[in-house]
């Protein structure tokens, strides 16, 4: 099977953003069953606002698992006290496309190696959600923040774009985004079509801005909530399962 995949976010978690952030990671430190891989990040507008919020405001939680019933007993039991509280994000998908820079130094993302192993390939009219992980070469952050903004004006004004955030973990350096898509013909568009995203991707090949990267596409199979946007992003799947939350 391919990978499944889970999103949590909140703008302001109960008890506070350090104190969710602190507590999570302690609760993955310690083990869950048929979990792969897991980050506990910061999180901000920085993908689809203008100007990008370069202070994070929120939290993340991202996570692998064995299947859809490992994710579904954790979020019953150990995860479950952090998945409670108001403006969640919650997404299910599977990893339908890995694909690992040339000259990354690593392949994998906080120690998981994404597998796309038995997924179907997306067709052009399904939704597709992007993520992109990165770490920045010392020195090239400023220029990074540019190509950045110019990118998120692309996702803030192009009609395909269903939300997005940044995450971190080890700010400023690493980061990751997390961009939903009405389709994946319209994310393609918005990748290589000529405008700030096309640009700036160009820019971190050919000047090879980046130590660390890895792309992911994932097929959502069920949504809840909204990241940026008035409008639920895949208005068609069903509720992400929280146990019950």
């Amino acid at each position: 099977m391919p990978d499944f995949v889970t999103v949590d976010a909140f703008d302001r978690p109960d008890g506070g953003r350090i104190r969710w952030r602190r507590n999570l990671k302690r609760v993955v430190a310690g083990g869950i069953d048929g979990l792969r891989g897991a980050t506990v990040n910061y999180s901000n507008n920085a993908t689809h606002a203008i100007p990008p919020g370069l202070v994070p405001g929120g939290c993340a939680l991202v996570a692998a698992w064995e299947s859809p019933d490992a994710a579904y007993a954790a979020f019953e039991g150990p995860l479950r006290r952090a998945m409670d509280g108001p403006g969640r994000f919650s997404m299910d998908g599977e990893v339908v496309r890995v694909r690992i820079d040339s000259e990354s130094e690593s392949d994998h993302w906080h120690g998981w190696r994404p597998s796309s192993e038995g997924a179907e390939p997306l067709a052009k009219e399904e939704p597709m959600v992007a993520i992109v992980h990165g770490i920045l070469r010392r020195g090239r952050l400023l220029e990074f923040m540019g190509n950045n903004l110019h990118a998120a004006s692309r996702a803030a004004h192009h009609h395909g774009h269903r939300g997005s955030i940044d995450i971190s973990a080890q700010l400023p350096f690493e980061h990751t985004s997390i961009s939903l898509w009405r389709t994946y013909a319209l994310a393609q568009d918005f990748a290589y079509m000529p405008g700030g995203h096309a640009m700036a991707m160009k820019h971190s090949q050919t000047e090879k801005t980046h130590r660390v990267g890895v792309f992911l596409q994932v097929r959502p199979l069920a949504c809840t909530g909204t990241l940026g946007i008035d409008e639920e992003p895949f208005p068609r799947l069903p509720a992400a399962d929280r146990a019950g939350l």
